[in-house]
C-alpha cells in the first residue's frame, strides 16, 4: 500500500484527493500548511506528496527540496488552479504538475505515469 501526504488548505480538495487515493488502496495523511506538511514529513515516510502551490504560510513547492533531501525516492506532485505555477513547481523539483480542477482519472493516471502503484 502506498503512503500519501496531501498538503492543501482547502478541506474539499483534501477530501476529494484522499477519497480517490483511499479507494485505490493508498493510506493518506492530511496537512493544511507548509509547516504541517514539514512536520508530517519528519515523522513518516511517504511515497508521494501532493502539494497545493498556494498555502497560508508559503508556497507548497518550496517544500520539494526538503522532501527530496530527506527521502529522495518520494515523488512530489504540485497542484494549483493557476496553470502559470506549473513551470515554477517543476523548476523547484516537483515531479509533476496537475492543474485544478482535476478528476480521479487524472490523479490515478498521474500516479501510474510516475510508476507509483497503488
Amino acid at each position: 500500500m502506498k503512503h500519501a501526504l496531501l498538503i492543501d488548505d482547502e478541506p474539499e480538495i483534501c477530501l476529494l484527493l484522499s477519497n480517490m487515493l483511499r479507494r485505490a488502496g493508498a493510506e493518506c495523511v492530511l496537512a493544511h500548511s507548509v509547516k504541517e506538511g514539514r512536520d508530517a514529513l519528519t515523522k513518516s515516510h511517504f511515497d508521494v506528496v501532493f502539494l497545493d502551490v498556494h498555502l497560508p504560510d508559503g508556497l507548497g513547492y518550496e517544500l520539494v527540496p526538503f522532501i527530496k533531501s530527506i527521502s529522495p525516492g518520494t515523488r512530489a506532485i504540485a497542484i494549483s488552479a493557476l496553470d502559470t505555477e506549473g513551470p515554477r513547481a517543476l523548476d523547484a523539483g516537483a515531479d509533476l504538475f496537475i492543474p485544478k480542477p482535476f478528476d480521479g482519472a487524472t490523479i490515478l493516471s498521474s500516479i501510474r505515469d510516475l510508476d507509483l502503484r497503488v
